[in-house]
């Protein structure tokens, strides 16, 4: 409620006076004080006798409801094909729209009064029109006049409408009016709206429109107070945030909407940091999980493996910014990680030609060394080790020697700490043994120039005797390397 009280206090008097000027009140005032001065102060403009006054009565009654009946009708086909391609509330933004009231309080009145002027004139034909009647058909004509000026404003208007970024806009005004005012459920329902204009944005290849609801939706979630627990109700928006945002990435992954793909996956990322920034680890623990939800739901079911290393890289990137935060962020950065494996570790098993091709993206992305510097203690740099060579042994199981002799020289001259290099020299020989794969551990040693036998012997780093279910499947070390099994 604090929340919701201070997003209202916000609201600048600029704000509260362009809502009001664009609310039917204030448009019902301005046309009636413009048909007040119309009728009490009416130019001299009609001349004619009783049966120009006639005839030209008849004509506005029958032409003004003409017209209005078909522009109403042709506004109401766009609507509904906008409606359908985009969302539904632009129906209920069109009866909102402030002209409607100027423009049929105009068109009533001057009809009506049509209708008065013709019961009022009872002289026979081609007599000169009662003096009485002439300011009442001139201030007719001004009404007629303004009436058709009316129009072509309020059809500007309608089309403008109907454009899409406009639609984007008047939901994000009423997103912020709900929030404002501690709305949850309708503030949710405007998240959505615009994850449904994006959605069916990518359906039709409407990539513009798509990213500017990514926009719109980075606006509405930078502005978003960081919930202080799960039982928050802010914390349920930042979580319908992210859905909807997976969902927008699913059906760009099924349309091949590339462009809406890669805004997506960048705004979680984004979101993502800003969470971290503001050490809301229980908000930003989601996002690294629906990356995950992404991977396997989406990317790996649509075979788009590709994408997977934008998902890796933007994953890492989480990571090395968490670790900066805090002891907590050094948490969270061995739980991303553990993500990333689990995510490799499958994309290796299921699509084996890929494994190499996304080699740089999950263990020589750039900062990935640079994360494992900033791990203070032995005890995180021994996680954070073990958990990376569970994936390097997922990946370099069908490696060739090239690849080895790559990740080799990529290790050597990116890892800075020493330890870190040389117990994960020793692992990476040791699991490649393990795994049968003898031609990568000479490559290995010979890279290094280690002595293989030497290794063989001294067997596992002090530190990581304990690791042997996860590294060595189980097995010790010594037993495993002759059975060549994985």
């Amino acid at each position: 409620m604090a929340v919701g009280n201070q997003a209202q206090a916000d609201f600048s008097a600029m704000e509260k006076l362009r809502l009001f000027t664009s609310s039917w009140v204030f448009h019902l005032v301005v046309s009636a004080v413009v048909m007040a001065i119309v009728f009490v102060y009416p130019p001299d403009l009609f001349s004619g006798d009783t049966d120009t006054a006639r005839n030209y009565l008849n004509t506005i009654v029958s032409s003004l409801s003409t017209i209005l009946a078909l522009c109403i009708s042709i506004i109401l086909v766009a609507i509904q094909l906008t409606s359908s391609n985009y969302t539904h509330r632009v129906l209920d933004f069109f009866i909102r729209l402030p002209y409607n009231a100027s423009l049929f309080l105009f068109y009533l009145v001057t009809i009506m009064h049509s209708f008065v002027l013709m019961a009022k004139i009872r002289d026979p034909l081609n007599d000169p029109l009662p003096e009485s009647l002439r300011p009442e058909m001139s201030a007719d004509l001004v009404l007629v006049f303004i009436c058709f000026v009316s129009l072509l404003l309020y059809m500007y208007a309608v089309f403008q409408l109907l454009k899409p970024d406009r639609i984007i806009d008047l939901v994000l005004r009423d997103y912020t009016r709900a929030f404002a005012r501690g709305k949850w459920q309708a503030a949710l329902a405007n998240v959505e709206q615009i994850c449904d204009i994006a959605k069916r944005a990518a359906s039709v290849s409407d990539s513009a429109t798509g990213s500017r609801c990514i926009e719109a939706m980075l606006l509405i979630g930078s502005r978003l107070p960081i919930p202080e627990s799960p039982e928050d109700p802010l914390h349920k928006v930042h979580q319908s945030l992210v859905d909807q945002w997976v969902e927008i990435v699913g059906v760009s992954v099924k349309e091949k909407e590339t462009g809406l793909l890669y805004s997506a996956l960048q705004a979680l990322h984004d979101q993502a940091v800003f969470y971290i920034e503001g050490e809301a680890w229980t908000a930003a623990e989601p996002v690294v999980k629906a990356y995950r939800h992404l991977v396997f739901s989406h990317l790996l079911a649509e075979g788009q493996v590709f994408y997977v290393e934008t998902v890796a890289q933007r994953l890492y990137n989480l990571a090395a910014c968490a670790i900066k935060i805090s002891p907590r962020g050094r948490v969270f950065c061995l739980r991303t990680w553990q993500v990333l494996r689990g995510i490799g570790e499958n994309v290796f098993a299921m699509q084996p030609a890929a494994a190499i091709t996304l080699m740089e993206s999950f263990l020589m992305e750039q900062v990935l060394a640079q994360t494992m510097e900033l791990f203070e203690s032995a005890e995180e740099r021994r996680k954070a080790t073990v958990i990376y060579f569970e994936l390097w042994k997922a990946c370099f199981y069908r490696a060739t020697i090239r690849d080895a002799a790559r990740w080799a020289l990529w290790w050597q001259d990116e890892i800075q700490v020493e330890s870190v290099m040389n117990n994960g020299q020793k692992l990476a020989v040791l699991v490649s043994l393990h795994m049968g794969r003898k031609d990568i551990a000479h490559t290995l040693s010979h890279m290094w120039g280690l002595e293989l036998e030497q290794i063989q012997n001294g067997g596992l780093p002090f530190e990581f005797h304990d690791n042997r279910l996860e590294l060595f499947d189980g097995w010790p070390w010594r037993s495993s390397v002759p059975t060549g099994s994985v």
